[in-house]
Formats: structure tokens, sequence, C-alpha cells
């Protein structure tokens, strides 16, 4: 049968992704984009441009889809009114939207941090780890709220939903962790090391977490193992945090170790005295971003995952090893930044 998929987020780094993969494997599926902009092109899909919280744009997006697979999220650090605004209205209407239109499946874009706390590490955390009562960010706690009303929308004889939470995407197109890491190379960050590097973290290349989407809107109307569940996403390759940002540094020839070490506990330090400032000078000025202690933070904190129940009923495995993600990456971003 022929399926009609819509990609909410379509033109941006996951969800171009995701609709590239679409159309090499169903190139006779009918392959929908709903975006804000259309920044993203490809031959055959059909554009819905617009705001995901329009009802009218999204009722016409979704009339006669099978599947929707929803990736749209803003950039972690915009203001909480628009993260809020994104992640959770706008996933109410897009529950709304497949109700009304009789959509097979929904397949949402959580994240692996909808289980990180304000404190403590997550270590081969699964899908039995609860929702914290504080979230590490804004970003987190809406994507959490956004999970729980997809997966409480689940319908087994109406709407099937589930949740996939992927660990640390990147490849190309990625705007955050690739560009972030080669960037802090270029400020000599490789001369540096906070935390002793001992933390152990999931990254994720992006193809792999496709790979996963197409897998969970395949199996979804047709399983009811894998409907109302959420599913962590990993390259099932857990490592040292400071060893992946070197991974990629020695892939433009950064080699040299680091000459200054902050230790763990000099780091956590340094933390909590940006926290406390950073927090309270953004009472007074809303503007004032928390990104920065926060990345801190990560450099710090335990966070891998145990994706066996993503083996077991969506039949995942990583497609792309790390290594050569790296390598991918890496050399997307030299030819897009080439001058």
């Amino acid at each position: 049968m022929v399926n009609t998929y819509l990609v909410i987020g379509g033109c941006g780094f996951l969800g171009s992704h995701i609709v590239e993969m679409l159309m090499d494997k169903y190139p006779q599926a009918t392959v929908r984009i709903l975006d804000l902009r259309r920044s993203f092109e490809v031959p055959r899909a059909e554009y819905y441009i617009g705001d995901i919280c329009d009802a009218d744009l999204l009722d016409r997006a979704c009339a006669g889809v099978d599947v929707v697979i929803h990736t749209a999220s803003p950039h972690p650090g915009v203001p909480p009114v628009v993260m809020h605004k994104v992640n959770v209205e706008g996933t109410i209407n897009v529950i709304r939207a497949c109700q009304a239109f009789g959509v097979r499946g929904l397949v949402f874009t959580s994240s692996s941090s909808v289980v990180l706390g304000s404190y403590g590490d997550l270590v081969n955390a699964d899908e039995t780890a609860p929702y914290p009562e504080t979230y590490v960010d804004y970003y987190a706690q809406t994507k959490a709220e956004a999970e729980q009303l997809v997966l409480a929308a689940n319908q087994p004889d109406g709407l099937r939903t589930c949740s996939l939470r992927p660990a640390g995407i990147f490849g190309p197109r990625d705007q955050q962790m690739v560009p972030g890491a080669l960037n802090a190379l270029a400020k000599r960050a490789n001369l540096f090391q906070i935390g002793s590097n001992r933390t152990i973290v999931d990254f994720t290349y992006v193809t792999n977490v496709a790979h996963a989407h197409l897998l969970a809107a395949e199996r979804l109307p047709k399983f009811e193992a894998v409907a109302g569940e959420a599913f962590f996403i990993t390259n099932d390759n857990p490592i040292l945090f400071w060893d992946q940002m070197r991974a990629l540094w020695s892939l433009v020839g950064a080699t040299t170790r680091p000459v200054v070490v902050i230790p763990d506990t000099g780091a956590y330090l340094i933390y909590c005295l940006l926290w406390f400032v950073l927090t309270a000078l953004s009472y007074v000025n809303p503007s004032v971003s928390l990104r920065g202690p926060l990345v801190l933070k990560m450099m710090i904190t335990h966070r891998f995952f145990n994706i066996t129940k993503a083996k077991t009923y969506l039949g995942y495995r990583p497609i792309v090893p790390l290594d050569d993600g790296y390598r991918r990456s890496v050399e997307w971003y030299r030819e897009a930044h080439r001058k």
C-alpha cells in the first residue's frame, strides 16, 4: 500500500534527513513537509509553509495523511514563551489534527533529556526512568510535557502514537554540536579540559535517528507493542565526553593534549557560581541565557542509555557507526564552510 507521510519540521536538521530517507525507501509514497520556511528543497515533496499552531494550515497538511512524523522544535536557547508555544501548544494542535483527519500513526521526536533532572546522572538508563521533579532546562520540561500528551493520545483502534528519545544528535546540517565543537577548537579549546574525562555520554548520528523514525512509522500502525510507548535511540556506543570532542578535532588535524585540566569538583563549583549569578541576572533581564552553565554541567554529568527496547520492538540497530559519523560530519562542515 502506498502511504502519505507528513514530516512536521521537514526542512530542519533531523526532519530533512527523514524526508530524504522516506523518498529513497518509498519512491511511490507522497511526502509532505510542514515548516516555517522552505529552506530545504526536495523534488516531489509537497510543502505547507507556516506555523505549527496554525490550525487551518495543519488541517490541510494532515488531510489524507497516513503517518505524521513530528520533529519540529525550536532551538534550546529561545525564550520560554516560544518554547512552550511550539513544543506544547504546537503538539496539542498536531494531535488534534491527526485525530480529526483519521491519521493512523503519529511518531513524535522527543529527547533523551526528558528524564534528565537538575541533579544526578543517567547511567545505562532505560524507559523505566521516571520524569524528574525538576528538569535540567525548560527545553527538556516542554519536551516531556509534549511527549506525555502524545503518548496519552494513543488509541489502539484509532490514532496510534509513539515517542522517540534520541541522545545527542549530530551530523550533516547540524547547527549545534559539530559547529560548536569546531568553533571551540578555533578558539583553542583543545588546550583545556573541564572535568576528569570520566563522564560517559551517548551521541547519535543523524542517519541512525532518521532510520529509527522510519522503523517506528512502519511498525506503529501494525504492532500494538509499539503504540503508546517511548524509546531511547542512540548509536549504542557510549563514549567519554572529551574523547568524542577529540575524535572530531583530530579529523581537522588537532592532536594537542590539554594543557589545563579543571577537576570535576572545580568544574562543579564554577557551574554553581555561573548558574547562581546568571539566574539572578535573568530576573532583571529575561534575555540572559543560562545555556553557558548548562553546557558546563553536561561535561561532568553521565548520560548514557540502554536501547534494548528499541532493538526489541522497533528492530532498531545503528546503521552508521560513530567513527563514520564523525568523518561524514566534518566533511560536510568543511564543504559547507568552504570559501
